[in-house]
């Protein structure tokens, strides 16, 4: 027989019970279809299309399931149990030929190769010693969750057991009671970022108790399968071979971790990780997951376990992260759980009376875990709606858990019905947490019941609190001038707050943190020391008048406002004021930092339960940046139309003008055909006219009346300040269908800023300061 021929030859059947399959191992290149050969009958063609219609369908289906807000994993299994025998399987005959029993054994040592690669990466986001710092709530509520998922479950194995029989040997015990509690960080916290409620007061509290839970969880794991074939076998090898397990551990920490570090920190300090260092990083990495093998650890758990114990975040764990998420994370991992979709049985096969006793003893443990979870919040004063929503996320599973299924499943502890349940039951059960908690819970509503502050109701108040946020050291300058130029006196004293910005990046978890000025940050790879020692000085320099306090928020852009606004609530402050997301160089042009930080001012400007005020930063025109040391008078602008946030932002220029080396323009814009209505009642010129003629504000502030019919006149009025003044400020909103703005409205590029702000940001040499009460324009 020819080589062609015996390249077609292959044979699957089944012997007792279990598929088997006889190829050559030998392939030879294809011909091509136009000599007659199929490409399909070639393992290598076979496995990159294999790929390419895991990937495409499963972000497909995650597409098609976005409105549902459902994760990316539970897409991707829908999108297994789609390709596999349960639907195209039944319909398509060609099924065999797409995913043929040879091919589907390559794939996944593939996927199995990107999964080692996943969970390292996943490690070494993970801080372990966030473990000793949960607080009591998170340990009570962990341990009680995953022991009443245990013990319900159990409890309903022994009554469903009396009358139908479950698993083989007893294996189905260990594979849905012991796995019933599991609640995996690494699960809790990818779901928590894709709601973007990562860093809300629940989700810190999930993440906690969900770090219990996987203790717990591997702990049992480890104790109770030696525990369980020594008394099995009766012999102290697999107790002997714990002990061996943990010694590799050991050695792990004692060895490769610092090997890894010195690695890393050989690169230069802020380049790009180099390629030969980042190699021998994959070299150490494979050779962990060998010798795991060695011991009769999965490989998978091993690098997870050497990720963890690596140093997350910056340098090392951003740089492993960014570099692994690709191959890893994107292409590979797919394919592993598309594969544990494809290996779920049919829905009509598995409905029967075993199935119903499987999927009760199943649903018990997610019962138990719901239970076991609201209580212990509600006792810790956790609100009812709160409550419910951690347990909900407490239930969640993900690829953590569909992994030890299939584990399970291969190790013959289960079967097809126990794995094919599972994985529906988690399918659904997780799919529909997605849409409650979207729908249920929203970090802002705790806001919303506060009572909004501003600088114009604290007037009475002396001291004003005023929560600053950082980006980069960039902002630093223009934030210290507009403090300076508050007049913090020992009569009228400044309270600010200082919240570093940071981007969540190398860490599973977000980060809000209290720093000490003098001291280095517990997080001090992450924070930069300059920002803090220029905030340190200028406490000194105003020493009395200033109190100052440095936060670092460490955490993704998409929920940093809700730290801000935290923060803001906490600590009672009148205004936030943010950087705005463009910046501006020396010789005029503009560039965009960051197009997320525009998202982010939006979202504060939004949900801030006080003032915010949007600074546009143009010194860099005029290099001129601190007033501390200066002799000369700057000249600040106030543009004032009438409304909320006008008034708003009058009360801040008053303030301002109380500063010995300040001079105060104020602009009252007016249309021409309110002065005809001079008579009927308004109070925005009963305001400005009580103002401009009061002896407290004589000297201090000069009055300008402009009288316009348009926006064309404002825009006048903004050209002849141009050159003249050093900070302008004004209101986001004024008063609705103000004549004055007529043109601006349709117009705004920029709406963050307003008419006004939209009209001054382009003007060069003005910093600008927009002030907004987060209220509606009236």
């Amino acid at each position: 027989m020819d080589s062609e021929k015996l390249d077609e030859l292959s044979s699957t059947g089944y012997i007792n019970g279990e598929g088997m399959l006889c190829q050559f191992v030998e392939r030879h290149k294809s011909r091509g279809i136009w000599l007659g050969d199929n490409p399909l009958h070639h393992t290598s063609c076979v496995i990159a299309f294999e790929i390419i219609i895991v990937y495409v369908v499963g972000r497909l289906v995650h597409f098609m399931l976005r409105p549902c807000h459902q994760s990316t994993v539970i897409a991707q299994i829908v999108a297994g149990i789609i390709m596999g025998p349960s639907i195209l399987g039944r319909i398509n005959n060609n099924f065999e030929q797409l995913f043929p029993a040879a091919s589907r054994m390559t794939l996944r040592t593939f996927a199995e190769f990107g999964m080692i690669i996943h969970f390292f990466r996943l490690g070494v986001e993970i801080d372990c010693k966030q473990l000793f710092r949960i607080g009591k709530e998170g340990l009570i509520i962990g341990l009680t969750g995953h022991i009443s998922a245990i013990i319900v479950s159990t409890i309903v194995f022994i009554f469903v057991s009396t009358w139908t029989h479950i698993g083989p040997e007893g294996g189905a015990f260990y594979s849905i009671v012991v796995t019933s509690g599991l609640t995996s960080f690494v699960v809790v916290s990818g779901f928590l970022t894709e709601l973007n409620i990562l860093n809300s007061e629940i989700g810190r509290l999930a993440l906690s108790s969900a770090m219990v839970s996987d203790a717990c969880m591997w702990i049992m794991y480890f104790a109770f399968t030696n525990i369980a074939v020594a008394l099995k076998i009766k012999s102290f090898l697999p107790i002997i071979q714990l002990v061996f397990s943990l010694s590799y551990l050991s050695v792990l920490f004692i060895l490769l971790r610092p090997l890894v570090i010195w690695i890393s920190r050989r690169n230069p300090k802020g380049k790009p990780m180099t390629q030969g260092y980042f190699v021998s990083i994959m070299f150490i990495l494979f050779f962990v997951g060998i010798s795991a093998q060695c011991v009769g650890q999965p490989a998978f758990f091993a690098t997870f376990l050497f990720g963890i114990i690596l140093p997350d975040g910056p340098p090392l764990g951003s740089v492993l992260t960014e570099k692994l998420d690709v191959v890893g994370s994107t292409l590979l991992v797919p394919a592993y759980i598309t594969i544990s979709g494809l290996n779920t049985g049919n829905v009509p096969t598995i409905i029967g009376k075993r199935s119903a006793g499987i999927e009760f003893v199943i649903l018990a443990g997610y019962i138990g875990k719901f239970v076991g979870t609201i209580i212990p919040s509600i006792h810790f004063e956790v609100q009812f709606w709160d409550s419910i929503t951690l347990a909900l996320i407490m239930c969640c599973r993900g690829i953590l858990d569909l992994i030890i299924y299939y584990l399970l499943f291969n190790a013959e502890a289960t079967d097809d019905l126990i794995f094919s349940l599972q994985v529906y039951t988690m399918v659904i059960i997780t799919g529909s947490v997605n849409m409650i908690v979207y729908h249920i819970y929203d970090p802002s509503r705790r806001y919303k019941s506060y009572m909004r502050r501003s600088i114009r109701d604290s007037q009475q108040d002396i001291n004003l609190k005023i929560l600053v946020c950082i980006h980069n050291e960039e902002n630093v300058y223009p934030i210290i001038n507009l403090l300076q130029v508050s007049n913090p006196t020992k009569a009228t004293p400044l309270s600010v707050f200082v919240l570093h910005l940071l981007e969540l990046s190398g860490r599973a978890s977000s980060i809000l943190t209290r720093n000490k000025i003098t001291n280095q940050s517990p997080y001090s790879e992450t924070s930069s020391k300059p920002i803090s020692n220029v905030f340190d000085q200028f406490e000194k320099h105003n020493k009395g008048c200033v109190t100052l306090q440095f936060f670092t928020s460490i955490t993704p852009y998409a929920s940093m406002h809700d730290d801000i606004c935290y923060m803001a609530m906490d600590t009672k402050s009148s205004i936030v004021i943010v950087p705005f997301h463009k910046q501006w160089t020396a010789d005029g042009n503009s560039r965009i930092y960051n197009n997320s930080i525009r998202t982010l001012n939006q979202n504060v400007l939004k949900k801030a339960p006080c003032s915010v005020g949007v600074l546009v930063d143009r010194s860099q025109m005029r290099a001129k940046l601190l007033i501390i040391n200066e002799k000369s008078y700057y000249e600040v602008a106030m543009i004032f139309l009438g409304g909320a946030d006008d008034q708003e932002a009058l009360a801040f220029s008053l303030r301002i003008a109380q500063h010995p080396n300040v001079k105060l323009t104020v602009f009252w814009v007016r249309a021409e055909m309110h002065i005809k209505q001079y008579n009927m009642k308004n109070p925005y010129i009963d305001l400005m006219e009580h103002i401009r003629y009061s002896n407290k504000h004589k000297g201090q502030v000069t009055f300008k009346e402009e009288i316009v019919e348009d926006g064309l006149g404002i825009t006048q009025i903004i050209r002849t300040m141009e050159g003249y003044f050093s900070l302008v400020i004004v209101g986001r909103h004024h008063v609705a269908d103000s004549p004055c703005t007529l043109g601006l409205t349709e117009w705004c590029e920029l709406p963050e800023l307003g008419p006004m702000g939209n009209l001054l940001a382009p003007r060069s040499g003005l910093g600008i300061l927009v002030l907004s009460r987060g209220l509606k324009p009236k």
